[in-house]
């Protein structure tokens, strides 16, 4: 006896996109806003901050940080600008203010936080703490059908 089986799979892009795990699927927008709502903690100056406040979401995936100084309080080091000079003569150090437009040059000295428990990449920090957090709200937006 001779069994012929023809086995019709959809593509792996197909079956993601229908779970709402491909970029711009529902799921992943969960993660994204569930894991903004548990890094807000671990944002310099909290929740109530400028930084935490000042951000658009450009896609499903994404979360962006549009205050001016959003990148070097994830860096977590002190940015300078160029050498300062007074009347044409250089000075021996740059400066940590900066006019609009002037490129900053990043050091080696760690930014200093004064909120308790935030700091820079703060979306690491979140992880290592809460992760289990997260991924526990996936699974039940997963398993209630979202």
């Amino acid at each position: 006896m001779k069994i012929n089986v023809k086995v019709k799979m959809n593509s792996i892009n197909k079956i993601l996109k229908d779970h709402g795990l491909d970029n711009d699927g529902r799921v992943i927008r969960r993660i994204r806003d569930t894991s903004d709502r548990l890094m807000m903690s671990f944002i310099p100056g909290g929740a109530g901050g400028q930084l935490a406040k000042l951000k658009t979401y450009p896609s499903n995936h994404e979360i962006k940080y549009t205050s001016p100084y959003a990148h070097y309080q994830y860096t977590g080091k002190m940015y300078i600008s160029p050498k300062l000079r007074v009347s044409g003569i250089p000075l021996k150090s740059g400066r940590w203010w900066s006019p609009k437009g002037e490129i900053k040059t990043p050091t080696s000295k760690k930014l200093k936080y004064h909120t308790s428990g935030t700091g820079a990449k703060w979306d690491k920090l979140m992880l290592q703490r809460r992760k289990n957090d997260l991924v526990k709200d996936v699974e039940n937006y997963i398993k209630n059908g979202g």
